[in-house]
């Protein structure tokens, strides 16, 4: 798999490419795979090299560098709004923490060319009073159990979190509050000197990381941009927390996954054995890796996905439960409470009054 290979030369697990795409076609492949996994800045070093060779067609040379550029230019501009953001809710007086983005930007070798989507930051403080303070400040809209959209940046959306993430079953749920709760303060203190902010730990993330690729597989699909996050962030961590980390994810009940995970990693980037909090499970992984390439960057790109503008609940529920039996074996859990948790939190945001935008 040439485009495995590329990820390989982009993390430095190769030196270069068993052999050469056999004409411009290939190439265009190449690089429609870049897009379609939201990896075209981190691979642009690796086709800068081969570059060199005078193999790459200057089309797709040309695009691959204009995206770098346009990706760098964007995380400049992210990063300035982050800082922006803690300021805004410091002087307010909430601690924030910046998730993932441009936190997990920093353990890439060159920050600049991961590619960002939206702004997630985690506010500490009740939900109504994180909501109370934005709706003095900006137009807040769709409000879920775990965070809010607001509108304080213009043109990138901010996603403000009440909590990190959720689970559907209620005892896991009630055991992942209780986890974020015990660490939170941590996060909140965790300012970084060089970003500006506060990102979380690494130890966090090794956890968090791994729960907010589940949710998406769960949802809607993931791509292996948030595949490769998680690469960097385990060869940034040292032995004992990867140990602590494998504990509080056999804790949550996501061993399984994450052994799931681990194969992926091994397979795509070449992981080495020994950053790996789980032994690679090839059957959990080989299926997983190959929902992964069919979905893309959050499920963009998997038809199975398709749905009416119109789609009522009762038709978005049912969508969502078809999606997450094919992954029964892999999370019963979670599959089996997904209607119970999605009816749970439609009741709850109605008696919230949440259900419309603004309120």
């Amino acid at each position: 798999n040439l485009f495995f290979e590329l990820l390989q030369m982009a993390v430095g697990r190769r030196e270069g490419l068993s052999r050469f795409p056999s004409d411009r076609d290939e190439w265009e492949t190449l690089l429609d795979s870049a897009v379609k996994h939201n990896l075209l800045g981190v691979t642009f070093p690796a086709i800068d090299e081969l570059h060199d060779t005078g193999k790459v067609p200057l089309s797709v040379y040309s695009r691959w560098a204009l995206a770098a550029e346009k990706t760098a230019e964007k995380n400049a501009s992210l990063l300035e709004e982050c800082r922006k953001l803690s300021a805004l809710f410091a002087s307010a007086g909430f601690r924030s923490c910046v998730l993932k983005g441009q936190g997990v930007a920093s353990l890439y070798p060159d920050p600049s060319l991961r590619q960002s989507g939206d702004i997630d930051i985690w506010v500490e403080g009740s939900r109504e009073a994180v909501l109370s303070y934005l709706r003095t400040v900006c137009p807040v809209g769709k409000v879920v159990y775990h965070h809010c959209d607001a509108r304080l940046v213009e043109g990138t959306e901010v996603e403000v979190h009440f909590t990190p993430s959720w689970m559907n079953s209620p005892s896991r749920n009630k055991r992942l509050q209780r986890y974020f709760a015990s660490v939170a303060g941590e996060q909140f203190s965790n300012i970084s000197e060089e970003l500006g902010f506060a990102v979380p730990t690494l130890r966090f993330n090794a956890v968090y990381l791994l729960i907010h690729i589940y949710r998406h597989v769960l949802e809607e699909g993931i791509g292996l941009r948030q595949l490769l996050d998680y690469y960097y962030l385990l060869t940034h961590l040292d032995a004992a927390s990867r140990e602590d980390a494998a504990a509080d994810l056999r804790k949550l009940g996501l061993e399984g996954f994450a052994a799931a995970v681990c194969f992926v990693l091994q397979e795509v980037f070449a992981a080495p054995s020994s950053i790996l909090p789980f032994s690679p499970d090839s059957r959990k992984g080989g299926f997983l890796l190959e929902e992964i390439l069919v979905s893309g960057n959050f499920g963009r790109y998997d038809g199975r996905n398709a749905h009416s503008s119109g789609e009522g609940p009762l038709a978005h529920t049912f969508r969502k439960v078809k999606r997450g039996l094919r992954f029964f074996a892999m999370a019963p859990s979670e599959v089996l409470c997904m209607p119970v948790y999605m009816l749970w939190q439609y009741c709850w945001r109605k008696k919230k009054n949440y259900l419309y935008k603004g309120r």
